[in-house]
């Protein structure tokens, strides 16, 4: 569809949309209503409502829709015989919600209005006069061991008691074609069962991490405020509630989550019109994850956190598993936090012809000078922002410009000043949704549809630096925003999309668990100084990986960390590692099968009465030396789903640690199926005789050892081994 289709309906409405912005009250805006000719016309010839049974917001509402002249669509099939009153107002009670949310832009109308603009390519004369250069950010490497990234990450795990965590876990991942398997059900992102767990718990389970390596630097509990943007697509809040619910609120504080629920809102195709899917059923997503930082100042929940001294927030999103790995999310919060930064991407080199915006450093010349700021571009916006998606070199699968990850710091208060004046940045549209409507002959057509979204990255387009002239050479701790950059691997690789045989793999559940074994592999190999088969692409996706190595992420989760605890060993072909517990010693393991390691209280203990976890060292412990693990493992002829964790075992050595017990065994060879469980209060230790495994079962009243951190005066982390005095 071209711009002129609409030329006159983006005049005609950009003078309605500013008269309903200037009308001071309710009343003002009815009278701006009723002077519309698509109004009163409408109300001439079609079924009319008792205005009495509604309220004025919703009044202005209905009229609002007629004004866009979307009456005889929305309202296409409701007469005398067919209107059902409650119906209506259910109806007109939710488009209430987003008017409100979208009042900053003149409601419904600028909703609408700005629609036309961006399916139109239409540009402000004042967008198209701009004077602005796309420069690669200067920014903080953060992939190599050098002593200033050791000092970023320190900074960032001393950070921790003034950053809050902000996620948008409202997503509809409908490409993700997820389902509740007794019900068919549709179901949220945040539910996508990856490693066993909900993408939702992996997030938890990363702050959780980042929280106990606080308390073993600094002998301190932590409990970081969560705030989540849900929305009702898919039943989304309904379901992040009972899945929080379901674990105890994962042992924390109720009180210290909160919620905050996006509006849906309409969807619009090529044509201009609202796409309805029968009478008064709109078809309506999420408005983007741009509005989190106005929903969240609308719902006073910057202030809340302002109020318990939390100044910034971690951004990040739910459906990339890999950001939480070793230490990036350190060393960018350090960085961020140290030089008191109002905003920040950690980024990556960026893939070629990735769906995948690009982070850029803009120069803006205005009549004093020029500013500066980092920014992200939308894939979808390369075309009008005038960028090439071209190789940084010749041959190179990356692209010119870093990748937009959507790992995000942020400034509340800088974020709480700016809402106020740009309340929807980055507003844009995608057009790439096919959905079926009948034209006004009842025929059926395919269209393509889009709603308007926003960027939460693109509040930093406010956040700038002024200079007197053009800067060659920027110095990054002078901005008020910055950018890291880290390995690809161990920033993004996201679920998006359901794997499609023969289809690409990129964006798929089954490509980003490769790529956290590729990761696990580095680990293994490179610190811990393990011997593992090589992982292989073309291998995992036929036959599965060829080992398997999972973890709680407190058992770090930086890789210096575990390079401690777990010390030489080797892996076998098609074997599985999986430690689910943070006080780990394994040196010398010889693995050919499944190692199952589980401490039930992974983080220190229980408080029996509210069932909110403490952080001590009477948590679970697990020390093999020089032990032989040789049984028949996974079985392969199963219909494994490895990235679910949903593995059939022929046999396996599992050890189960209740409350704070122990396990302990040395120069053992365990060849067959066991199963082990250490009670509370116990250590089990086991030995050789005779050729056989035999076990001993002792009680113990405190822990016989644990893990002491400490930094070094190169910054790094050392841990040593204490073994208190009975």
């Amino acid at each position: 569809m071209n711009s002129k289709h609409f030329e006159k309906q983006i005049s005609d409405l950009e003078a309605l949309s500013q008269q309903m912005q200037n009308a001071q009250n309710i009343e003002k805006k009815l009278h701006v209503l009723n002077c519309q000719n698509t109004v009163q016309e409408y109300l001439k010839r079609h079924l009319v409502p008792n205005f009495n049974s509604f309220s004025k917001q919703e009044e202005v509402v209905y009229k609002s829709i007629l004004a866009i002249d979307q009456g005889n669509n929305v309202f296409k099939g409701i007469n005398a015989s067919t209107y059902d009153h409650e119906v209506f107002k259910t109806f007109l009670l939710h488009l209430v919600e987003v008017d409100e949310f979208y009042s900053t832009i003149g409601g419904l109308i600028g909703y609408h209005l700005n629609m036309l603009k961006l399916i139109s390519h239409h540009i402000p004369t004042s967008a198209k006069s701009e004077k602005l250069q796309y420069q690669h950010p200067v920014g903080i490497e953060i992939s190599q061991d050098t002593h200033e990234v050791r000092q970023s990450v320190r900074w960032g795990i001393e950070s921790l008691e003034i950053i809050a965590v902000m996620y948008p876990v409202g997503g509809a991942g409908d490409r993700l074609n997820l389902q509740d398997e007794k019900t068919g059900e549709a179901l949220p992102a945040a539910l996508l069962p990856f490693c066993g767990r909900s993408l939702l718990e992996g997030l938890i389970r990363d702050l959780q991490a980042r929280e106990y390596l606080f308390y073993k630097m600094h002998g301190k509990q932590l409990e970081t405020p969560i705030a989540m943007m849900t929305s009702h697509e898919k039943n989304n809040h309904h379901y992040i509630l009972n899945i929080c619910e379901d674990n105890n609120w994962f042992g924390r504080n109720k009180d210290n989550f909160h919620f905050f629920i996006q509006p849906l809102v309409p969807m619009i195709d090529e044509y201009g019109d609202w796409v309805m899917q029968g009478p008064l059923q709109m078809l309506l997503k999420p408005g983007g994850h741009g509005v989190i930082w106005k929903l969240a100042s609308d719902r006073g929940i910057i202030d809340r956190l302002l109020a318990q001294n939390y100044t910034k927030v971690l951004v990040r999103q739910i459906n990339n598993p890999i950001a939480g790995i070793d230490n990036g999310l350190s060393a960018f919060l350090g960085w961020g936090f140290h030089y008191d930064k109002d905003f920040g991407f950690a980024s990556c080199p960026r893939l070629l012809n990735t769906s995948e915006g690009m982070d850029v450093l803009v120069e803006k010349e205005i009549p004093d000078g020029f500013e500066y700021f980092i920014s992200n571009i939308e894939y979808t916006e390369f075309e009008k922002h005038g960028v090439e998606d071209v190789s940084a070199k010749p041959g190179s699968q990356f692209s010119l410009f870093p990748a937009n990850t959507n790992i995000l710091f942020a400034d509340l208060e800088t974020i709480k000043e700016t809402v106020s004046y740009c309340p929807l940045p980055g507003m844009l549209v995608n057009m790439k949704t096919s959905v079926t409507v009948s034209d006004e002959h009842g025929v059926q057509k395919n269209v393509l549809a889009g709603r308007l979204e926003s960027t939460m990255q693109n509040v930093s387009d406010y956040i700038v630096d002024h200079y007197p002239d053009a800067q060659k050479n920027i110095n990054p701790k002078e901005l008020k925003s910055f950018i890291t950059y880290n390995e690809r691997r161990k920033t993004i690789s996201v679920a998006k999309k359901a794997y499609v045989p023969g289809g690409s793999l990129l964006e798929t559940p089954e490509n980003c668990f490769f790529e956290l074994l590729q990761n696990h592999e580095d680990l293994l190999k490179n610190y811990c100084h393990f011997s593992t088969p090589t992982l292989e692409q073309k291998e995992y996706f036929e036959h599965g990986p060829s080992f398997i190595f999972l973890f709680h992420p407190a058992l770090g989760p930086l890789y210096q960390i575990i390079g401690q605890k777990l010390r030489k060993g080797v892996i076998a072909k098609e074997s599985e590692l999986q430690l689910e517990i943070t006080e780990a010693s394994i040196e010398g393991l010889d693995l050919q099968g499944s190692l199952l390691v589980e401490a039930q209280h992974v983080l220190g203990g229980k408080n029996n009465a509210n069932k909110i976890d403490f952080h001590s060292n009477l948590n679970g412990k697990c020390l093999l030396k020089n032990v032989v693990v040789k049984n028949k493992g996974i079985d392969k002829t199963a219909p494994n789903v490895y990235w679910k964790n949903q593995i059939k075992r022929k046999e396996s050595l599992r050890i189960t640690l209740e409350g704070g017990a122990e396990f302990i065994a040395e120069d053992v060879v365990f060849e067959g199926d066991f199963n082990l469980k250490v009670p509370s209060g116990h250590c089990m230790r086991a030995f050789m005789q005779n050729g056989q495994v035999v076990t001993r079962l002792e009680k113990i009243s405190k822990p016989t050892w644990y893990w002491s951190y400490s930094f070094d005066t190169e910054d790094r982390i050392q841990l040593t081994k204490v073994m208190p005095q009975n």
